[in-house]
């Protein structure tokens, strides 16, 4: 039986979960890592893991297929897909126009099916997929808003969709829904809306980006071989279904 590549494509690697991410998958001996994201965003993470740094931009469908291009250059086959990226957005129902919903569909659930519909050949027999919803995809939203809330839904619903069809090539594919985390997208909430968030948590305190690594390296691993089409939430006792 031929070994799967321990080759990583992260899309999202420069956000403060998908950095996280590439930390963890550099130290559990994964390489090469292909490390996607905006032009520049991921450079600094791929200097300290060695990865290397491949832009896209999701908000441009045409720059999908020439960084799959470029990234299959560097890895001819990959072990595991992580598409962490996405935008937040607040905007609900009554302020939220068009253009912010076509603009937040398009980053966070148009542009991972493109990743998906560019890497299903390039996956090996065997491989990983994973990812990134949230909270709000079961929740439709507390703090965060319709268009986002609609996005997450969809990707749910979509790494279901691909967990099934993917299956007989043993290749697994599951969801990793945050709750709270503290990234660098909570800076512009006060401290005391902060505060008040990580006590709204039945831990008491917000997620960790280190967190969301472990949980989507061992959905990556070979103990994770009958685990598919789940979506796992990260959210401290938030939301207990």
């Amino acid at each position: 039986m031929t070994a799967t590549p321990r080759a990583a494509c992260i899309v999202g690697a420069g956000g403060g979960i998908g950095a996280a991410i590439v930390r963890r998958f550099a130290a559990d001996g994964w390489s090469p890592l292909l490390l996607m994201d905006r032009p520049g965003a991921a450079d600094a993470i791929a200097r300290e893991t060695g990865g290397h740094a491949v832009p896209i931009d999701l908000a441009r469908p045409d720059t999908v297929a020439p960084a799959f291009a470029a990234a299959r250059a560097l890895a001819p086959r990959i072990g595991a897909l992580v598409l962490a990226s996405g935008v937040v957005d607040n905007g609900k129902l009554a302020a939220l126009t068009k253009a912010r919903w076509d603009e937040i569909i398009a980053i966070n659930l148009t542009g991972p099916f493109l990743c998906l519909a560019a890497a299903r050949e390039w996956i090996a027999d065997g491989g990983r997929i994973v990812t990134l919803g949230s909270l709000a995809g079961r929740t439709g939203g507390v703090l965060t808003g319709t268009a986002y809330a609609a996005s997450k839904g969809g990707i749910e619903s979509m790494t279901k969709s691909v967990a099934q069809e993917l299956a007989p090539r043993a290749i697994t594919a599951n969801c990793v829904a945050p709750g709270i985390v503290d990234t660098p997208m909570l800076a512009a909430h006060t401290p005391e809306r902060r505060a008040g968030m990580a006590a709204s948590v039945p831990l008491k305190r917000m997620g960790l980006p280190d967190e969301i690594a472990a949980t989507i390296a061992f959905l990556c691993s070979d103990g994770a071989g009958y685990l598919t089409g789940t979506v796992i939430p990260v959210n401290g006792g938030l939301r207990m279904d």
